[in-house]
């Protein structure tokens, strides 16, 4: 097992990619990033994140050359075809885009695949026996082989690089078929009478002599699918130069969220964008480019102002529109479409004798002074900073406060700044905790590990057959062996079923588990986590406990962090527990393993509910006050149930061994009644 764990830790610098292509700080960066994660030196070769250049992944990904399967291609064998593999590399131009694959109406499909034909050896025999087979020479008589790409069972090509239409999504196939003929040559041995003494035959001889041909054809299908989904986007991009006045220029875009957009004057200009792209590595050892698109708002003024969607421009002459989505670019010049528009002169107000203004004005200020130098006296060189704190920030913001509503404006704002400073440290950590209670693992890593763990395993498929079949037929009339025997026959069928099918089992009960977590934190109030300052007994108390709830924060996301590897690298060991389970003498470590894994998929819905049940107790009265008891009480029983239901199936998984031989041995006495 140590060994196991080294070669996987060795596996990453084994197949590292070669940053020889890069030179100087490059290099260096290239070598650094392949210690930390490969997949980030993508952005190293594809580094224009504003527009998807299409071009330039195509021109990166056509000079690889494929000769062997890339990881996590498993090999398919028959009687004379071997090693055969099939892969679709690349759909280009492609861009993943919220777990999808989007293309436009055309696009370039990259298939490979391989194989080998493997001819029986010449089989020749010494032993004449007359009419026995003396030799039988075999050769290959025909081979083909035939790349089809489907789209939804429709034939779109036939090369291995090939252009292909889309209209809706579908699944992109690409089939390879292999046939092969063997022609095997049988020779027989022919006694003859060699040798003639009075009429009668005193020694026979032998000779091979042909005596007929067999033809043996075979057939190997291979298959590769990708869903697609393809690209309906109408792009919005418009800029409407409405109106002038008194040398500035105002004017209104338009725009939908999977446009990058950028409006050029000739000293001023304006980019919003909604997508950033970056690429990162598929199909390794190849290290071939794939181009990802993420939502992230990038919104840049330069030398105009900006009102929401409009825009105020001192020169709008030689206005253009530069615009792009996934598959699709272009500029176009702004819309003239000016219009009238009455402007209001400034006027000023007509002055008042009154003077009740400067009266209020003065008044408020000596009250404030009395004030000030009270608190001074009381709290002394504390006092200028903690008022900065309190009064100045809120003011940054209030855009509503006045002369004419200090009295309620003030409170309410260092009412917000205090509820805000308090809730900034757990905000992160309340995020990080939701994230990694309603997201599932992501499995698709591991598939490569998985696959070598159920081809290991599978070489004892053949033993455990050979062993039920030796029980059955040494079981003579023992009644009991011959059960023995049926059962561990039923056994081996249903591990073969359950291990070559564990992964997609396993992927679909890590989602299901996901999913009614999800379910159930929705109906959760999002302030339920939060420090609000609504009584007395609840600011007291938040006060005094608020480093215990972080600490416990902390803890719990601790559990979730390790209970989040646990499902992930979980995949590379269901196969192991089921194999454990259907052998009697490890039945207790296969129970231990699935037992533990089935504990960490479905252990956030329970804590979900234990959330869900503490938000509600704050609609009783009496727990209204002590909010943060019930916070701290709930996150407690969380961290609780991880220690002590690990704990539970730890010895259940033990204690249980002796329990299932005592009801085997039950079974089997009973079928002497």
């Amino acid at each position: 097992m140590r060994l196991f764990f080294l070669f996987l830790l060795l596996l990453p610098s084994s197949f590292a990619f070669d940053c020889s292509i890069f030179d100087g700080t490059l290099e260096e960066s290239c070598q650094s990033l392949n210690e930390v994660d490969e997949d980030l030196i993508a952005n190293l070769i594809y580094t224009n994140t504003t527009f998807p250049d299409h071009d330039f992944i195509s021109e990166y990904n056509s000079l690889i050359e494929v000769e062997n399967p890339p990881d996590g291609v498993i090999l398919s064998n028959a009687e004379y075809i071997k090693d055969a593999w099939l892969k679709l590399f690349t759909i280009q131009p492609s861009v993943n885009f919220e777990g999808n694959i989007v293309v436009p109406e055309e696009v370039e499909v990259r298939s490979e695949y391989d194989y080998r034909i493997e001819v029986p050896g010449d089989f020749y025999s010494n032993n004449p026996v007359h009419g026995q087979t003396c030799k039988i020479l075999y050769n290959l008589q025909t081979e083909s082989s035939q790349l089809n790409i489907y789209t939804d069972d429709i034939l779109k090509g036939t090369d291995k690089i090939d252009t292909i239409s889309i209209e809706e999504d579908t699944d992109i196939t690409a089939e390879a078929t292999i046939q092969c003929t063997i022609r095997g040559q049988f020779y027989r041995w022919n006694e003859y009478c060699c040798d003639w003494e009075g009429g009668d035959c005193v020694d026979w001889c032998f000779e091979c002599i042909y005596d007929h041909t067999t033809n043996y054809p075979e057939t190997l299908i291979l298959e590769d699918t990708e869903l697609i989904n393809k690209s309906d986007h109408e792009i919005v991009a418009e800029f409407d130069l409405k109106s002038q006045y008194f040398g500035t220029t105002k004017g209104e875009f338009r725009k939908d969220n999977l446009t990058n957009m950028l409006i050029s004057f000739p000293q001023a200009s304006y980019k919003d964008h909604d997508i950033v792209y970056s690429a990162n590595f598929s199909n390794k050892p190849y290290y071939f480019l794939v181009l990802n698109a993420l939502r992230e708002n990038d919104r840049q003024a330069t030398n105009l102002v900006r009102n929401n969607q409009t825009l105020y421009v001192s020169d709008a002459s030689a206005c253009e529109v530069s615009y792009s989505d996934f598959f699709t670019e272009g500029t176009r010049e702004c819309n003239e479409l000016y219009e009238e528009e009455e402007i209001v002169d400034f006027t000023l107000l007509p002055y008042s004798e009154s003077w009740n203004l400067l009266f209020l004005l003065t008044s408020f200020t000596f009250i404030c002074f009395l004030i000030y130098k009270a608190m001074k006296k009381t709290w002394g060189k504390w006092l200028i900073p903690t008022m900065l704190m309190l009064f100045m920030v809120p003011f940054v913001s209030a855009d509503e406060c006045g002369l004419t509503n200090l009295a309620s404006c003030i409170p309410e704002k260092i009412h917000d700044f205090i509820i805000d400073l308090l809730n900034a440290p757990l905000e992160p950590l309340l995020e990080l905790i939701r994230s990694l209670m309603e997201n599932p693992p992501s499995i698709e890593l591991f598939e490569g590990i998985w696959a070598i763990m159920v081809y290991c395993l599978s070489l004892f498929f053949g033993l455990l057959f050979l062993y039920s079949g030796f029980m059955f037929l040494f079981s003579g009339h023992d009644v009991i062996k011959r059960e023995m025997a049926k059962e561990w026959l039923k056994n081996t069928v249903m591990m073969i079923v359950l291990i070559q099918a564990s992964f997609y089992l396993y992927g679909l009960i890590v989602e299901l588990g996901s999913v009614m977590t999800s379910a159930v934190l929705t109906l959760v109030d999002e302030h339920f986590f939060l420090l609000t300052i609504d009584n007395l007994t609840n600011i007291g108390l938040e006060f005094l406990l608020l480093s215990a709830y972080v600490i416990v924060l902390l803890v719990t996301l601790i559990f979730l962090g390790i209970r989040y590897m646990v499902v992930a690298f979980g995949v590379i060991f269901v196969p192991i527990g089921i194999f454990c389970y259907f052998i009697p003498p490890l039945k207790s470590y296969g129970k231990f393993i699935l037992n533990l894994l089935g504990l960490n998929i479905f252990i956030t819905f329970l804590a979900s509910i234990v959330i869900l049940a503490s938000s509600l107790l704050l609609e009783i009265e009496i727990f209204e006050n002590i909010k943060i008891l019930v916070m701290i009480n709930c996150f407690t029983i969380i961290i609780w149930m991880f220690i002590l239901l690990t704990k539970h199936v730890i010895g259940k998984s033990t204690a249980s061994d002796g329990a299932d031989k005592l009801a085997q041995a039950a079974k089997y006495i009973a079928m002497f009644a």
